[in-house]
């Protein structure tokens, strides 16, 4: 009984690994269906980590995962686990190149590009977002928020920061997208 648990526990282990194909894509991202942006350089100009817990409320469910954002000199990596610590992706932004690997494909979360340019809205400066925006939109920020207008005015993503501020970099606590209509609650881990 020992040695056929083992068997399938490692043939389990073997087919989650043979399905994790890394794949580069381009910089870019969807801020609407109609609009595609490049992502900014990952150089952040500092040292960045941070592990959350992330729950989604996106067509209609309700999920979560952990994840744990490094973002080091030219790099930016993004580790999601599920909640029982199943790794589910993993995204590294170097040199302008992104590589995904999706070791598990949940279509209740949105795809693991669309987490990265939230990530990187939410906690990248403003200017580094204002060269790649399109002509007309608008990237609003106070204390606690920041909003993403379209060039219309109309709020595209609206990301709400935990208080107290933190020292160095913001931290938020939700992210809104009203475009592609989910919303990201993030409870800091560390």
């Amino acid at each position: 009984m020992k040695s056929y648990l083992f068997l399938m526990t490692s043939f389990l282990v073997i087919l989650l690994t043979a399905c994790a194909k890394p794949s580069t894509s381009a910089t870019e991202t969807w801020l609407t269906k109609e609009t595609k942006v490049n992502l900014p350089s990952p150089i952040l100009g500092q040292t960045y980590h941070d592990q959350q817990l992330l729950t989604f409320n996106y067509n209609g469910q309700q999920n979560s995962l952990i994840v744990l954002v490094d973002v080091n000199n030219d790099t930016l990596n993004v580790v999601g686990l599920s909640t029982l610590g199943i790794r589910l992706f993993k995204i590294e932004y170097h040199d302008n190149v992104i590589t995904t690997e999706q070791y598990i494909f949940i279509k209740e979360l949105p795809p693991a590009s669309q987490i990265l340019s939230d990530i990187m809205l939410s906690i990248y400066p403003i200017q580094t977002w204002l060269a790649v925006l399109p002509a007309k939109w608008q990237l609003v920020d106070d204390k606690y928020h920041r909003k993403l207008l379209n060039d219309k005015h109309e709020i595209v993503i609206d990301i709400t920061y935990q208080k107290p501020l933190s020292s160095q970099i913001r931290k938020p606590s939700n992210i809104e997208h009203k475009v592609f209509n989910y919303q990201i609650a993030i409870e800091s881990m560390e």
